[in-house]
């Protein structure tokens, strides 16, 4: 069914986008592992030749107001060859959707203007998980496409999760308990983990009862987690990722974060 659900969406970018559309590629959970049909998306990375125009805007919105969440919800951006001729950090793009944008969309506050200037810290982290395991599901291999992302990028990039992680673990603890797993075994190890994996290593920590809840959540088991192992869990994971990043990177990539 999944396979279906990126064969359409893919001939759908096909049918807007013509000969401008370079490629479509796949990341996150489907790739790496551990993709939850009821708590997962499916993360799109689309590059065209040229910009976007307004229509294409328009008629991609309007796709994905109707195809995200059914039944799987869409995180996209789309970036054009010109943005990826150099690198750059954060990375500059065109569009993006995710279901979180939803209401903005339907608002009309999120709007195309093809003057306006977006980046996002976000697509090092991306692009790094497309080179690493990314699928190519239309269009060019993906080394001929993206440039490679420096190592510190892809640190800053993933410390920036980390601080939304650190303020939402008790409104969101699924997300955030694994990707602060996740993040802890990167900077142990610099391998790239799918939040299973992350979750499953951490069955032999101190916090396994927590982390088990929180992979049980994530299957669909309702279950309850106190915000007080939550905020313990935070404050244990918290200290050994900055010590290890003060270890490895040292006191200037941490300048200016507010931990």
């Amino acid at each position: 069914m999944v396979d279906s659900f990126l064969v359409g969406c893919t001939e759908k970018f096909y049918e807007i986008f013509g000969e401008n559309l370079t490629g479509v590629y796949l990341h996150g959970s489907l790739v790496l592992g551990g993709f939850v049909p009821a708590n997962s998306d499916v993360d799109l990375i689309v590059v065209t030749e040229r910009p976007m125009s307004r229509m294409d805007a328009v008629q991609l919105t309007d796709f994905l107001l109707e195809r995200s969440g059914s039944p799987y919800p869409i995180e996209i951006s789309v970036l054009n060859r010109r943005q990826l001729d150099e690198w750059q950090h954060p990375c500059p793009f065109d569009y993006h959707y995710s279901e979180d944008w939803r209401n903005r969309f339907l608002a009309g506050e999120s709007t195309f203007s093809d003057e306006e200037v977006r980046k996002d810290a976000d697509l090092a982290a991306h692009l790094t998980i497309i080179h690493h395991s990314g699928c190519v599901l239309f269009g060019k291999p993906a080394d001929e496409v993206f440039p490679p992302v420096p190592k510190e990028d892809y640190v800053n990039s993933i410390l920036s999760d980390y601080e939304d992680c650190l303020e939402n673990v008790e409104k969101d603890p699924v997300y955030s308990v694994l990707n602060i797993l996740r993040i802890y075994y990167y900077m142990e190890d610099e391998r790239i983990y799918s939040k299973d994996e992350a979750g499953q290593w951490a069955l032999n920590s101190p916090f396994s009862k927590t982390v088990e809840k929180v992979l049980k959540r994530r299957r669909g088991d309702e279950i309850s987690i106190s915000d007080e192992e939550l905020s313990s869990f935070k404050r244990h994971y918290q200290g050994k990722i900055e010590a290890s990043l003060l270890e490895k990177v040292g006191r200037a990539q941490l300048n200016g974060r507010r931990f």
